[in-house]
């Protein structure tokens, strides 16, 4: 742990994490039903006024968490070999075989999930590693499309960053750092390809703006051809938890 970030073990809410972020300009929380509640807050921002914040609003918090898991609930997928689900380029296909583990293998149109015959598709172990097996084509399909994708952008837009990561992430679709490093989350491959588009434009453009203020927002509108406020309300139909 570093003085950016912080646990906070809560009666309520389990495992709370604390995170301070450059460019936050105020403290907010973000509800992650499986991974708990993260509170970002500004640099110069206390961690002890963030818990403050968190308590007061720890009504709100709970109301929020019960409906969103509930809503998961209602919208899980279930996997089956009769299911049709597909990642961004791959058809999923559940296969039985006489075996004892998941094998997943993947080809250019398909994922192919073996999983053991005697075994329920049913069961929620069996469920939570096909979903872990989805995501690895996720991965793969990111490390696939968005460094291209990248490149072809910045060039496009004369906005050069320093790097890119690509990770496993929930919280955010992606993220631009000081030193202009951009990290984008593996479940970008949910959108569809115009929004993909819009989430790299975004970071993009916080290699120049370092906030959200109105210059961001006129680069990005001007390289999202006059449609940013309209992508940004589209983009709230998606979740980086689809099944």
């Amino acid at each position: 742990m570093n003085d950016r970030e912080r646990v906070l073990q809560h009666t309520k809410f389990g495992e709370v994490h604390f995170r301070r972020i450059a460019r936050s300009r105020s403290i907010r929380i973000l509800i992650r039903p499986e991974k708990g509640v993260l509170v970002t807050l500004p640099l110069n921002e206390s961690f002890t006024t963030a818990e403050l914040f968190l308590y007061e609003k720890a009504d709100w918090v709970a109301r929020t968490m019960q409906r969103l898991k509930a809503k998961q609930k209602e919208t899980k997928t279930v996997f089956t070999p009769e299911t049709e689900f597909a990642t961004y380029s791959r058809k999923v296909q559940l296969v039985p075989e006489a075996r004892q583990n998941v094998r997943v293998h993947i080809v250019p149109e398909t994922v192919y999930i073996y999983y053991p015959e005697h075994r329920s598709t049913q069961e929620e172990m069996l469920q939570t590693v096909i979903r872990k097996a989805v995501e690895h084509a996720w991965k793969v399909e990111a490390h696939e499309a968005l460094p291209q994708r990248m490149v072809q952008l910045a060039e496009q837009c004369n906005l050069p960053y320093k790097k890119l990561n690509i990770k496993n992430v929930r919280s955010y679709w992606g993220i631009c750092m000081p030193d202009n490093t951009i990290t984008l989350s593996i479940h970008l491959m949910h959108l569809p390809p115009h929004l993909i588009d819009f989430i790299i434009l975004h970071e993009l453009s916080h290699t120049i703006h370092k906030n959200h203020g109105a210059g961001f927002w006129k680069l990005l509108d001007r390289l999202a051809h006059g449609k940013a406020r309209e992508y940004s309300r589209e983009l709230q139909k998606y979740s980086t938890r689809v099944y």
